[in-house]
């Protein structure tokens, strides 16, 4: 919101400033589809979802990245936040970036990704200064609404501004004519992808990490490579921590889970417990 007007996105490809109604100026955010008339919002069409923070409507999906050195990849900090993504449930996209400063010695890329490839996450393994892998990506972006997350330096304003060259958007010429569907956009800017019906959020990414409104007991559901392991094990309220017959422990020794996946769900296990034990 800029002096009380907003931008919105035609369905034309253009872009006009327009000024909310009323009540519509506090409950409308980027991403939301409304109807405008002569340069005033007049409506704000039902939405699929809303991220609270950043606060983007109707996202599909996240586009999650991380850098393999440089600095250099937190595993446990990547599982924080696909938990917290499939919590929300928005569709995680990794992108791993940086693959050109990592020599063989240092790591093996295709090992250090294979327990999240595995668990079912899409995989991009790029380099933004080589220009590697970055059409997948664009690919991935053309439909719908992508939010960007990931911890600093990993290179998300590099890998935004290749996926949206110049990316400052510009004012088009007002429009008087009724316009249904559009998209509109406030602190948070909607950078239009190569595809007309694509959209990046132009946001640091989510501000927060905490794990807000999990129960410890409801973790597992967003650990994705435990859905087919899932209520066979001895007890039906196994929480896959110390229990005996438990199917993913099993699993996990017999080497068909990740080790380092199952540390991180116990990591988060805990600790989600111990927050459950304060407020009890």
């Amino acid at each position: 919101m800029i002096g009380g007007f907003v931008f919105v996105h035609l369905d034309n490809g253009e872009e006009e400033r327009c000024k909310p109604r009323g009540k519509i100026r506090e409950d409308m955010y980027p991403g939301d589809r409304v109807v405008i008339e002569d340069g005033m919002v007049e409506e704000l069409l039902p939405r699929e979802n809303l991220l609270m923070r950043p606060k983007v409507a109707n996202v599909e999906q996240v586009l999650l990245v991380q850098s393999l050195k440089d600095p250099k990849i937190n595993f446990k900090l990547l599982d924080r936040f696909l938990i917290l993504i499939e919590s929300l449930e928005y569709n995680p996209l990794i992108v791993i970036n940086k693959i050109d400063l990592v020599d063989e010695l240092d790591v093996n890329i295709e090992k250090a990704v294979a327990p999240y490839k595995n668990a079912g996450y899409q995989v991009y393994l790029t380099s933004v200064e080589d220009e590697i892998g970055l059409d997948k990506i664009h690919k991935a972006v053309s439909e719908g609404i992508t939010v960007l997350a990931g911890p600093s330096g990993v290179g998300k304003t590099a890998l935004l501004n290749k996926l949206i060259p110049g990316a400052n958007l510009k004012v088009g010429d007002i429009s008087k004519k009724l316009k249904r569907g559009t998209h509109t956009t406030r602190e948070v800017r909607l950078l239009k992808t190569n595809n007309d019906s694509g959209w990046i959020a132009d946001t640091p990414g989510f501000s927060t990490l905490e794990l807000d409104g999990i129960e410890a007991e409801d973790l597992k559901f967003y650990f994705p490579e435990f859905n087919q392991y899932l209520n066979k094990c001895k007890f039906n309220n196994c929480n896959h921590i110390h229990e005996p017959g438990c199917l993913i422990k099993e699993k996990v020794e017999e080497g068909e889970l990740s080790s380092s996946r199952y540390e991180s769900y116990k990591t988060y296990f805990e600790k989600l417990k111990e927050r459950g034990r304060q407020y009890d």
